[in-house]
Protein backbone atom coordinates (compact mmCIF):
# COMPACT_ATOMS: atom_id res chain seq x y z
CA UNK A 1 0.00 0.00 0.00
CA UNK A 2 1.29 3.09 -0.86
CA UNK A 3 0.77 4.79 2.18
CA UNK A 4 0.27 8.50 0.68
CA UNK A 5 -3.05 10.15 0.52
CA UNK A 6 -4.17 6.77 2.75
CA UNK A 7 -6.56 7.30 5.59
CA UNK A 8 -4.52 5.31 8.25
CA UNK A 9 -6.22 5.42 11.66
CA UNK A 10 -4.20 5.22 14.83
CA UNK A 11 -5.21 4.16 18.60
CA UNK A 12 -3.34 5.86 21.07
CA UNK A 13 -2.06 8.68 19.04
CA UNK A 14 -1.67 10.86 21.66
CA UNK A 15 0.27 8.71 23.66
CA UNK A 16 4.33 7.95 23.63
CA UNK A 17 4.76 5.33 20.69
CA UNK A 18 1.28 7.51 19.04
CA UNK A 19 3.04 10.37 18.48
CA UNK A 20 5.96 8.51 16.73
CA UNK A 21 3.59 6.71 14.87
CA UNK A 22 1.52 9.50 13.57
CA UNK A 23 5.07 11.79 12.43
CA UNK A 24 6.40 8.73 10.56
CA UNK A 25 3.07 8.21 8.20
CA UNK A 26 2.67 12.36 7.86
CA UNK A 27 6.20 12.36 6.41
CA UNK A 28 4.54 9.65 4.06
CA UNK A 29 1.68 11.57 2.96
CA UNK A 30 -0.47 9.86 4.64
CA UNK A 31 -4.15 11.16 5.82
CA UNK A 32 -3.57 10.54 10.05
CA UNK A 33 -7.24 9.77 12.07
CA UNK A 34 -6.15 9.61 15.69
CA UNK A 35 -8.67 7.73 17.65
CA UNK A 36 -8.58 8.36 21.07
CA UNK A 37 -10.04 9.01 24.61
CA UNK A 38 -8.79 12.74 24.97
CA UNK A 39 -8.36 15.20 21.38
CA UNK A 40 -7.02 17.98 23.40
CA UNK A 41 -4.10 16.20 25.21
CA UNK A 42 -1.23 17.13 22.62
CA UNK A 43 -2.76 19.68 20.87
CA UNK A 44 0.53 20.09 18.15
CA UNK A 45 -1.29 16.77 16.55
CA UNK A 46 -3.97 19.05 15.54
CA UNK A 47 -1.28 21.70 14.39
CA UNK A 48 -0.08 19.39 12.13
CA UNK A 49 -3.11 18.00 9.97
CA UNK A 50 -3.84 14.84 12.48
CA UNK A 51 -7.76 14.39 12.41
CA UNK A 52 -8.48 13.94 15.76
CA UNK A 53 -11.74 11.49 16.84
CA UNK A 54 -13.06 10.50 20.34
CA UNK A 55 -13.49 6.87 21.45
CA UNK A 56 -12.30 5.11 24.22
CA UNK A 57 -11.14 1.06 24.14
CA UNK A 58 -14.31 0.31 25.80
CA UNK A 59 -16.75 1.73 23.06
CA UNK A 60 -17.24 0.04 20.22
CA UNK A 61 -19.56 1.80 18.73
CA UNK A 62 -17.54 4.93 19.01
CA UNK A 63 -14.80 3.05 17.32
CA UNK A 64 -15.90 2.18 14.71
CA UNK A 65 -17.10 5.77 14.28
CA UNK A 66 -13.55 6.66 14.61
CA UNK A 67 -12.76 4.02 12.05
CA UNK A 68 -14.52 5.07 9.22
CA UNK A 69 -13.41 6.14 6.05
CA UNK A 70 -10.03 4.45 6.88
CA UNK A 71 -7.74 2.45 4.45
CA UNK A 72 -5.74 1.24 7.23
CA UNK A 73 -6.22 1.12 11.47
CA UNK A 74 -3.01 0.69 13.44
CA UNK A 75 -4.15 -1.09 16.84
CA UNK A 76 -1.70 0.89 19.10
CA UNK A 77 -3.35 1.66 21.98
CA UNK A 78 -2.68 -0.37 25.45
CA UNK A 79 -1.95 -0.28 28.83
CA UNK A 80 1.70 -0.05 30.04
CA UNK A 81 3.38 1.26 33.49
CA UNK A 82 6.60 0.18 34.43
CA UNK A 83 5.00 1.32 37.97
CA UNK A 84 2.46 -1.58 37.62
CA UNK A 85 4.86 -4.03 36.32
CA UNK A 86 6.00 -5.90 39.72
CA UNK A 87 1.73 -5.69 41.04
CA UNK A 88 0.07 -9.14 41.09
CA UNK A 89 -3.05 -7.79 42.58
CA UNK A 90 -6.40 -9.09 40.84
CA UNK A 91 -7.09 -4.87 39.96
CA UNK A 92 -4.03 -4.88 37.93
CA UNK A 93 -5.09 -7.86 36.08
CA UNK A 94 -8.70 -6.94 35.84
CA UNK A 95 -7.58 -3.51 34.74
CA UNK A 96 -5.27 -5.31 31.58
CA UNK A 97 -8.16 -7.71 30.78
CA UNK A 98 -9.87 -5.21 30.31
CA UNK A 99 -8.19 -2.77 28.18
CA UNK A 100 -5.13 -5.17 26.73
CA UNK A 101 -7.60 -8.01 25.59
CA UNK A 102 -11.76 -6.82 25.60
CA UNK A 103 -10.03 -3.27 24.38
CA UNK A 104 -8.21 -5.47 21.20
CA UNK A 105 -11.90 -7.48 20.68
CA UNK A 106 -13.68 -4.10 20.52
CA UNK A 107 -10.80 -2.30 17.90
CA UNK A 108 -11.15 -5.63 16.02
CA UNK A 109 -14.53 -5.72 15.94
CA UNK A 110 -15.08 -2.14 15.21
CA UNK A 111 -12.24 -2.27 12.41
CA UNK A 112 -14.92 -5.19 10.61
CA UNK A 113 -18.10 -2.75 11.31
CA UNK A 114 -16.28 -0.03 9.42
CA UNK A 115 -15.54 -1.94 6.55
CA UNK A 116 -11.52 -1.72 6.82
CA UNK A 117 -9.37 -4.90 5.90
CA UNK A 118 -5.87 -3.64 6.58
CA UNK A 119 -4.73 -3.76 10.36
CA UNK A 120 -1.47 -3.87 12.09
CA UNK A 121 -1.78 -4.61 15.75
CA UNK A 122 1.43 -3.25 18.10
CA UNK A 123 2.04 -6.65 20.46
CA UNK A 124 4.86 -6.94 22.66
CA UNK A 125 8.37 -9.55 23.00
CA UNK A 126 6.72 -9.52 26.47
CA UNK A 127 4.09 -12.50 24.88
CA UNK A 128 7.40 -14.77 24.78
CA UNK A 129 7.30 -17.77 26.87
CA UNK A 130 11.26 -16.27 27.69
CA UNK A 131 14.53 -18.13 28.72
CA UNK A 132 17.24 -16.29 30.10
CA UNK A 133 20.32 -16.67 27.06
CA UNK A 134 18.22 -17.85 24.51
CA UNK A 135 17.35 -15.75 21.14
CA UNK A 136 14.21 -15.83 20.32
CA UNK A 137 12.09 -15.42 16.52
CA UNK A 138 8.73 -15.41 15.39
CA UNK A 139 7.87 -19.00 16.38
CA UNK A 140 9.65 -19.04 19.70
CA UNK A 141 6.65 -20.17 22.24
CA UNK A 142 4.18 -18.05 23.64
CA UNK A 143 2.29 -17.39 26.67
CA UNK A 144 -1.08 -18.76 26.87
CA UNK A 145 -4.08 -19.90 29.60
CA UNK A 146 -2.18 -23.20 29.18
CA UNK A 147 1.34 -22.37 29.58
CA UNK A 148 1.50 -19.49 32.00
CA UNK A 149 4.03 -19.64 34.61
CA UNK A 150 3.64 -17.90 38.08
CA UNK A 151 4.20 -15.18 39.01
CA UNK A 152 3.97 -13.61 35.02
CA UNK A 153 3.48 -10.13 34.65
CA UNK A 154 -0.22 -8.75 33.85
CA UNK A 155 1.04 -7.40 31.12
CA UNK A 156 2.81 -10.09 29.47
CA UNK A 157 -0.04 -12.34 29.58
CA UNK A 158 -2.43 -9.68 28.42
CA UNK A 159 -0.79 -8.90 25.91
CA UNK A 160 0.18 -12.80 24.40
CA UNK A 161 -3.42 -13.39 24.81
CA UNK A 162 -4.59 -9.77 22.72
CA UNK A 163 -2.30 -10.98 20.21
CA UNK A 164 -3.93 -13.93 19.96
CA UNK A 165 -6.98 -12.96 20.06
CA UNK A 166 -6.52 -10.56 17.31
CA UNK A 167 -4.91 -12.89 15.07
CA UNK A 168 -8.27 -15.23 15.43
CA UNK A 169 -10.18 -12.31 15.13
CA UNK A 170 -8.69 -11.43 11.89
CA UNK A 171 -9.30 -15.37 10.51
CA UNK A 172 -13.54 -14.91 11.49
CA UNK A 173 -13.55 -11.24 10.40
CA UNK A 174 -11.34 -11.49 6.96
CA UNK A 175 -9.08 -8.86 8.34
CA UNK A 176 -5.39 -8.52 6.62
CA UNK A 177 -3.22 -8.63 9.85
CA UNK A 178 0.14 -7.76 10.81
CA UNK A 179 1.67 -7.95 13.90
CA UNK A 180 4.43 -6.06 15.20
CA UNK A 181 6.40 -7.42 18.51
CA UNK A 182 8.94 -4.50 20.08
CA UNK A 183 10.96 -4.61 23.09
CA UNK A 184 11.75 -2.15 25.66
CA UNK A 185 11.28 1.03 23.51
CA UNK A 186 13.03 4.34 24.71
CA UNK A 187 12.25 8.08 23.09
CA UNK A 188 11.34 11.01 23.37
CA UNK A 189 8.47 11.90 26.53
CA UNK A 190 8.81 8.39 27.25
CA UNK A 191 6.95 8.29 30.78
CA UNK A 192 8.26 4.79 31.12
CA UNK A 193 11.70 3.80 30.78
CA UNK A 194 13.38 6.74 30.08
CA UNK A 195 11.46 8.51 32.45
CA UNK A 196 12.86 5.97 34.74
CA UNK A 197 16.84 5.79 33.15
CA UNK A 198 16.44 9.96 33.56
CA UNK A 199 15.71 10.27 37.16
CA UNK A 200 18.89 7.29 38.12
CA UNK A 201 20.92 9.52 35.80
CA UNK A 202 19.71 12.61 38.28
CA UNK A 203 21.32 11.43 41.28
CA UNK A 204 25.20 12.47 42.02
CA UNK A 205 25.67 8.57 42.28
CA UNK A 206 23.71 6.44 40.49
CA UNK A 207 23.75 2.25 40.24
CA UNK A 208 23.44 0.66 37.06
CA UNK A 209 22.81 -3.14 36.24
CA UNK A 210 25.94 -2.21 33.73
CA UNK A 211 26.24 -6.08 33.39
CA UNK A 212 22.73 -6.53 31.78
CA UNK A 213 22.09 -7.35 28.28
CA UNK A 214 18.37 -5.74 27.54
CA UNK A 215 17.53 -5.11 24.23
CA UNK A 216 16.47 -1.58 23.33
CA UNK A 217 14.43 0.00 20.48
CA UNK A 218 13.93 3.42 19.59
CA UNK A 219 10.18 4.24 19.67
CA UNK A 220 10.84 6.11 15.80
CA UNK A 221 12.22 2.65 14.31
CA UNK A 222 9.00 0.62 16.07
CA UNK A 223 6.87 3.67 14.11
CA UNK A 224 9.07 3.03 10.93
CA UNK A 225 8.56 -0.66 11.16
CA UNK A 226 4.81 -0.46 11.30
CA UNK A 227 4.81 1.50 8.10
CA UNK A 228 7.19 -0.89 6.48
CA UNK A 229 4.44 -3.54 7.16
CA UNK A 230 1.79 -1.25 5.68
CA UNK A 231 3.50 -0.61 2.50
CA UNK A 232 4.38 -4.03 2.33
CA UNK A 233 1.55 -6.62 1.01
CA UNK A 234 3.31 -9.64 1.84
CA UNK A 235 3.21 -8.65 5.28
CA UNK A 236 0.20 -9.96 5.93
CA UNK A 237 -0.63 -12.46 8.13
CA UNK A 238 3.12 -12.45 9.60
CA UNK A 239 4.44 -11.20 12.74
CA UNK A 240 7.85 -9.23 13.34
CA UNK A 241 10.37 -8.49 16.08
CA UNK A 242 11.30 -5.13 16.03
CA UNK A 243 14.01 -5.21 18.41
CA UNK A 244 17.41 -3.77 19.27
CA UNK A 245 20.91 -5.55 18.72
CA UNK A 246 22.07 -7.12 21.66
CA UNK A 247 24.23 -4.97 23.63
CA UNK A 248 25.00 -4.46 27.41
CA UNK A 249 23.04 -1.62 29.17
CA UNK A 250 26.66 0.17 29.64
CA UNK A 251 26.22 1.16 25.96
CA UNK A 252 23.10 2.75 26.25
CA UNK A 253 24.46 5.05 29.17
CA UNK A 254 27.72 5.67 27.39
CA UNK A 255 25.36 7.17 24.40
CA UNK A 256 23.10 8.65 26.51
CA UNK A 257 26.28 10.80 27.59
CA UNK A 258 27.70 11.30 24.17
CA UNK A 259 24.43 12.52 23.24
CA UNK A 260 24.48 15.36 25.96
CA UNK A 261 21.78 13.94 28.17
CA UNK A 262 22.36 14.36 31.75
CA UNK A 263 24.42 12.40 33.38
CA UNK A 264 25.85 11.39 37.38
CA UNK A 265 29.48 12.01 38.56
CA UNK A 266 29.98 8.56 39.19
CA UNK A 267 28.04 5.49 38.18
CA UNK A 268 28.78 2.41 40.66
CA UNK A 269 28.29 -1.00 38.54
CA UNK A 270 25.45 -3.65 39.59
CA UNK A 271 26.38 -7.27 38.52
CA UNK A 272 23.61 -8.78 36.80
CA UNK A 273 24.55 -10.80 34.38
CA UNK A 274 21.35 -11.72 32.62
CA UNK A 275 21.06 -12.04 29.09
CA UNK A 276 18.12 -12.49 26.82
CA UNK A 277 18.06 -11.31 22.77
CA UNK A 278 15.63 -11.32 19.85
CA UNK A 279 15.89 -12.07 16.18
CA UNK A 280 14.74 -9.26 14.16
CA UNK A 281 16.19 -10.62 10.75
CA UNK A 282 12.93 -10.86 9.58
CA UNK A 283 12.01 -7.58 10.03
CA UNK A 284 15.16 -6.57 8.30
CA UNK A 285 14.82 -8.90 5.44
CA UNK A 286 11.31 -8.70 4.22
CA UNK A 287 10.60 -5.03 5.18
CA UNK A 288 13.73 -3.15 4.68
CA UNK A 289 13.56 -1.99 8.52
CA UNK A 290 16.93 -1.14 10.42
CA UNK A 291 16.99 -0.13 14.41
CA UNK A 292 19.42 3.34 14.62
CA UNK A 293 21.97 2.73 16.87
CA UNK A 294 22.05 3.99 20.58
CA UNK A 295 23.96 7.60 19.56
CA UNK A 296 21.93 8.26 16.89
CA UNK A 297 18.75 7.12 18.07
CA UNK A 298 19.42 9.11 21.60
CA UNK A 299 21.13 12.52 19.78
CA UNK A 300 17.12 12.40 18.32
CA UNK A 301 16.01 11.98 21.67
CA UNK A 302 17.42 14.82 22.77
CA UNK A 303 16.99 17.26 20.37
CA UNK A 304 13.23 16.72 20.21
CA UNK A 305 12.79 17.45 23.92
CA UNK A 306 14.97 20.41 23.80
CA UNK A 307 12.94 21.96 20.53
CA UNK A 308 9.79 20.80 22.95
CA UNK A 309 11.20 23.08 25.86
CA UNK A 310 12.29 26.24 24.14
Amino acid sequence: MDLKGKNVAVTGATGFLGRYIVDVLLKRGAHVIGVVRNPDRVPELKRRGVELRKADLAERDHLATGFAGADAVVSNAALFSVRRLASLSRRNWEDHQRINIQGTRNVFEAVADSHVKRVVHVSSVAVYASRSGARMDEDHPQLSEANRPNPITAYAISKALSEQLAWRLAGELGLQLTTVRPCAIYGAFDPNFMAAIKWLLSLPVSVFPVMLHMPLVYAGDVAEAIALALEHPDSNGKAYNTTGDDHPISDFLQAWKEAGGKAPWCTLPLPVPVKQGFDHSRATSELGWRNRSYLEALRETVELERRAES
